[in-house]
């Protein structure tokens, strides 16, 4: 038996020592030290004692492996960091299995404490505060519909260190929902955080939650975490216009070059839920200067294409024009850049330059795939459009504007569209009246230019 319980512990020593921190702040002083553990006064005993409590923590026999930590503990706290590991497994399921309130919580606050020892001794390590973050807000929260100030500052102190020590670097994205519950609750219950500070850290977390959403890897997660987020903030801190205009606005006047309030005012007003307001701090002065002073810096697409929404929603055409032919110069996205194209598409036949209007979209087509089909439609209505523009004295002619449209929706797999081009074809009696018959080549003329086949519908349908 000795003999087993020797290899055990040498495999076990040999398995943590490479990575076992050297300890601090012990009582009594570690002795007996040798690759990284301390076997105190008795080294025969605690090596038993220890293989023994290892053992049945393996074996996830938490009741009698408890006998066992409880003499390490107390003999030897510094004998290894793998103590604290297999200690907190031990607890962690101890609580899990607690069949009445009372021992669970027991149990509970066994982890914490044990976690807290764990970092006095070895070190607050990010990955041991990261599992604490894990189980801390659940333990002291969960279920619990009344919550004291002295709690909320409590854990918000430690997830507010843990994260400004992790930045980016999180593994389990719900502990940044529990970090933003704490803020809100920090104001709404200790009321000892105002809304300026919860805004500056909200604007940070949403800017990394942003950032890990773009990267792609467990997209979903991080979507469903900014929504928790937006949610909680946006029932605790008023971010209509009217406060963006009054609190923030005038930071950035005074500094006109601090690019970090300007990105966080642009991120506020796009996050806005009511639409009107939202509209309004859109459109004006606030949202103008603001992404203006970004652009200055970082001219990008996306700076860009701001801009130019901002200018189309205030019908600033000339405005409109130049932000969006730089943000196409600057987009590496072709369907960022085909939308951008299908925009000017737009523009152009709003403003009566139909053939402008079909080259643009054409060339979005030719730019991105996906976006031919909306291209095609778009050249199916600008030619849907034109029947008074090309009309003529002959009934056929007249009507190959709808042939052509037709054709375009064809090419879209637009059905709507088609049916409707369909229902404008000259009928079969007017092309009997001009001598002219189905499969006929039509010059289609005007400003459409090209050829088409000659369609016809019986009269009356």
């Amino acid at each position: 038996m000795m003999k087993r319980l020797l290899v055990i512990t040498l495999l076990l020593v040999g398995a943590v020592s490479l990575s076992s921190a050297q300890p601090s702040n012990c009582n009594p002083a570690p002795t007996n030290c040798e690759s990284g553990w301390c076997w105190g006064e008795d080294p025969g005993k605690a090596k038993e004692t220890y293989t023994l409590f290892a053992d049945a923590v393996k074996l996830k026999e938490y009741d009698r492996a408890l006998e066992g930590y409880e003499w390490l503990e107390k003999n030897i706290p510094c004998l290894n960091e793998a103590l604290y590991i297999n200690a907190l497994k031990m607890f962690e399921g101890l609580a899990d299995a607690a069949k009445d309130a009372n021992s669970k919580v027991a149990y509970q606050n066994k982890v914490i404490a044990l976690y807290d020892k764990r970092m006095s001794i070895y070190g607050e390590k990010l990955d041991v505060m990261e599992r604490k973050a894990l189980l801390y807000y659940p333990y002291e929260l969960d279920g619990k519909t009344n919550v004291d100030a002295g709690t909320v500052d409590k854990l918000y102190d430690f997830y507010n260190k843990f994260m400004e020590k992790a930045g980016a670097n999180i593994k389990y994205p719900r502990i940044i929902v529990y970090y933003t519950d704490l803020m809100c609750k920090k104001k709404t219950i200790s009321k000892t955080l105002n809304d300026e500070v919860i805004l500056d850290k909200y604007g940070k977390i949403t800017q990394m939650v942003d950032d890990k959403i773009k990267e792609g890897v467990k997209k979903e997660v991080w979507e469903e975490i900014k929504t928790a987020v937006d949610g909680l903030v946006e029932l605790t801190v008023p971010m209509g216009c009217d406060y963006i205009t009054k609190q923030l606005y005038p930071k950035l006047k005074e500094n006109p070059n601090d690019i970090d309030m300007a990105k966080k005012i642009v991120a506020f007003i796009l996050r806005i839920k009511e639409d009107e307001d939202k509209k309004t701090c859109f459109k004006g002065e606030v949202f103008t200067k603001a992404v203006e002073t970004i652009y200055k810096v970082e001219k990008n697409a996306n700076t860009a294409r701001l801009l130019a929404e901002r200018a189309w929603a205030n019908d600033e055409e000339e405005t409109f024009l130049k932000y969006i032919n730089e943000a196409i110069e600057l987009e590496t996205d072709p369907g960022k850049k085909a939308d951008d194209l299908l925009r000017l598409a737009k523009l152009a036949n709003k403003q009566g330059k139909l053939s402008e209007a079909r080259s643009l979209a054409l060339k979005a087509a030719t730019t991105e795939a996906s976006k031919a089909a909306e291209a095609y439609s778009f050249i199916g209505d600008l030619y849907m459009s034109s029947y008074k523009q090309c009309s003529s004295g002959d009934a056929v002619q007249s009507r190959a504007v709808f042939l052509i449209a037709y054709d375009m929706y064809e090419k879209a797999r637009d059905s709507k569209g088609m049916a409707n081009a369909k229902a404008q074809f000259p009928t079969v009696t007017d092309g009997f009246t001009l001598g002219k018959k189905e499969g006929d080549v039509l010059s289609v003329g005007c400003w459409i230019g090209g050829t088409t086949t000659l369609r016809m519908r019986k009269s009356g349908q």
